[in-house]
C-alpha cells in the first residue's frame, strides 16, 4: 500500500475515532445534565412532601386535643319505660342499651326517634366542636414560633425517608430559618465548608391563613459525587473500550506503515540482490564462452586466469546464496539448530586464523584478548561461527579508506551472573544514534554517505541477533559516528 493511501487512511481513522469521543463526550454530558435534573427534582419533592406531611400532624393535633376533652363528656337519655336506659358519648355510640321488657311496638318506636334525635343533637355540636377547632389552628399556630412548631429531629428524618422513597441515598445538613431570615436551627452534623449558594429551600406550613417566609434548607455536600457515581459504571467501562478501540487504531497504522517499509525494503533487496547476482553470474558466462571460443588459444595462463575466474565468482555467487538462505532463519522460528557444549574462545581463534589473511589484504591488524576463564558454553557451531564472521566481515565493508583497519577482539566472563562476554571492536566510520537502534532491522541498511563500495542486502545483524537470542543470548551496539563500532555479546556458560 503506498505512502499517501496509509496516510489518508489514518486521518480518515482519526476523524473517525475523535468524532466518536465527541459523541461520547456529549452522550455523558447529557447524561449528567439528566442525572442532576432527576436529583434536583427528587430533593424537591421529597421537601414538599415533608412540609405537608409536618402541616397534616400539627392538623391533627390541633383535632386530637380538640376530640380528647369532649370525650370526656357524656350523654346520658333517662329511662324511658320498664327500667329502659340508653347512654350515648361524645362520639356517637351507643354504649349501653338494655331493654328489660319491650312489649309493644310504639314503644320501641319512641325509643327510635329518641336515639335520632340525640344523634342528630351529638353531631351538631361535634361540628361546631370542629369548626372551633379549625379556627383556634388557623389563629393559634401562625403566632407561635416555628421552632415549636417543627420538631427538626423528626423533619430530617422524615426528608430521609421521602429521599430514600426518590431513590436519593446520600448525606443532606438542613438548617431552619425564620421569616426575618434568623438561623433558628442547625443540624448537630452540619459542615460549616459545605456552605454554598447551591442548596434547596422549602417553604413551611404555606396553607397558613397568613404564611410567613419560614424556610427549611437542605444541603447536600457530596451531590457532585453523588451524581458521578451514578455514572460511574458506564463512563468506566466506555473508557476503557474507547481506549482499546484507540490502541487498536493506532496499532493498525502503525503496523501499516511498518508493512510499507518493509515492503520497499524487499522491493530493495530484490533489486540489490539481481545486481549482486548478475554479476558473477555474467562473469562465469563470460568464463564459459572463452572456454568454448576457437579462436581463443588455451595457453596454461590463460586457462589458469579463466578457471580462478570462474572459481572466484563461483564462490562469490554461493556466498550471496548463503546470504539469501539467512532470510528462511529469520523468518522461521522452529529452525533446526545443532547445539553442543564447545569452547568459544577456541571457536573465536579458528574464525580469526581465516579471517586475518583478509584483514591484512586491507592493510589492517586483529588481535585478540581472549582472557574469558570460563568460555565453554552451549553453541551451534556452525551458525555461531557465521555470527563472529559477519561482525568481523562488517568491520571491513566499513572501514574508513584513508586509515588502516583495526580490529579487536575480547571475551570475559562475569562470574556472578554465570555468563560469558564478547566484544567486537573496530575504529570503522561508525554510526550515527539515529540508526543505531535499527541496525538489527530486516533489510535496514546504513546509509554511507559518499561511500558506494559497500554492498549487501542489509540482513547480517539481522541474523546476527537472531542467532544470538537462539542462544539464549543478548546482543548490543556501541557505537561513534568517525570513530567506529563496538558490539557486545552475552551468553550463558556451562552450569557447573
Amino acid at each position: 500500500m503506498r505512502k499517501g493511501t496509509i496516510i489518508l487512511l489514518a486521518i480518515f481513522m482519526a476523524l473517525t475515532f475523535l468524532g466518536l469521543l465527541a459523541v461520547q463526550l456529549n452522550y455523558f454530558s447529557t447524561l449528567i445534565e439528566i442525572r442532576q435534573q432527576h436529583f434536583d427534582d427528587g430533593v424537591k419533592r421529597s421537601l414538599y412532601q415533608m412540609s405537608r406531611t409536618l402541616e397534616e400532624e400539627e392538623t391533627s393535633e390541633y383535632l386530637n386535643d380538640a376530640l380528647q376533652k369532649e370525650s370526656e363528656r357524656k350523654t346520658y337519655i333517662p329511662q324511658v319505660d320498664n327500667g329502659t336506659f340508653l347512654s350515648i358519648d361524645t362520639n356517637s355510640s351507643v354504649q349501653a342499651v338494655s331493654l328489660k321488657t319491650v312489649n309493644q311496638t310504639n314503644t320501641v318506636q319512641e325509643l327510635t326517634e329518641n336515639l335520632q334525635s340525640r344523634m342528630k343533637r351529638n353531631y351538631a355540636r361535634k361540628k361546631i366542636l370542629l369548626n372551633d377547632a379549625a379556627m383556634r389552628w388557623l389563629k393559634e399556630a401562625p403566632e407561635k414560633p416555628i421552632e415549636q412548631r417543627v420538631d427538626m429531629e423528626h423533619a430530617a428524618q422524615l426528608l430521609r425517608q421521602e429521599l430514600l422513597n426518590n431513590g436519593i441515598n446520600t448525606p443532606f445538613h438542613v438548617i431552619l430559618l425564620d421569616y426575618l431570615g434568623r438561623q433558628v436551627y442547625i443540624c448537630s452534623d452540619f459542615d460549616s465548608t459545605c456552605v454554598s449558594n447551591n442548596y434547596y429551600s422549602q417553604i413551611l406550613f404555606p396553607n397558613d391563613y397568613n404564611p410567613k417566609m419560614n424556610l427549611i434548607r437542605a444541603y447536600f455536600p457530596e451531590r457532585s459525587q453523588y451524581i458521578l457515581m451514578s455514572v460511574s459504571s458506564l463512563a468506566i467501562t466506555s473508557i476503557i473500550i474507547t481506549l482499546m478501540l484507540f490502541c487498536t487504531f493506532v496499532s493498525t497504522i502503525l503496523l501499516m506503515f511498518k508493512q510499507s517499509k518493509l515492503s520497499k525494503s524487499k522491493t530493495d533487496f530484490m533489486n540489490n540482490m539481481t545486481h549482486e547476482f548478475k554479476t558473477p553470474i555474467s562473469s562465469i558466462s563470460l568464463a564459459s564462452q572463452m572456454l568454448q571460443d576457437d579462436s581463443i588459444i588455451k595457453t596454461p595462463e590463460v586457462l589458469k586466469s579463466i578457471s580462478r575466474v570462474i572459481r572466484d565468482e563461483t564462490k562469490r555467487l554461493s556466498f550471496q546464496v548463503e546470504k539469501v538462505l539467512q532470510i528462511s532463519l529469520l523468518e522461521n522460528e522452529k529452525s533446526i539448530m545443532k547445539f553442543k557444549d564447545a569452547d568459544v574462545n577456541k571457536i573465536i581463534d579458528g574464525v580469526v586464523s581465516s579471517f586475518r589473511i583478509k584483514v591484512k589484504s586491507t592493510g589492517g591488524t586483529i588481535n585478540t584478548d581472549l582472557k574469558a576463564a570460563d568460555s565453554w558454553a552451549t553453541v551451534d557451531e556452525l551458525h555461531f561461527t557465521n555470527v563472529i564472521f559477519n561482525l568481523l566481515d562488517n568491520a571491513v565493508k566499513y572501514s574508513k579508506p584513508d586509515e588502516p583497519l583495526y580490529l579487536m577482539i575480547q571475551t570475559w566472563n562475569e562470574l556472578e551472573k554465570d555468563l560469558l562476554c564478547i566484544s567486537v571492536e573496530d575504529n570503522g566510520i561508525g554510526i550515527k544514534k539515529e540508526h543505531l537502534k535499527k541496525i538489527f532491522d530486516k533489510f535496514h541498511r546504513v546509509p554511507t554517505g559518499n561511500v558506494h563500495n559497500v554492498k549487501g542486502f542489509g540482513l547480517g545483524l539481522a541474523y546476527v541477533k537472531k542467532m544470538v537470542e537462539k542462544h539464549n543470548g543478548h546482543i548490543k551496539a556501541e557505537s561513534e559516528l568517525g570513530k567506529g563500532t563496538k558490539f557486545i555479546i552475552t551468553i550463558p556458560t556451562l552450569k557447573k
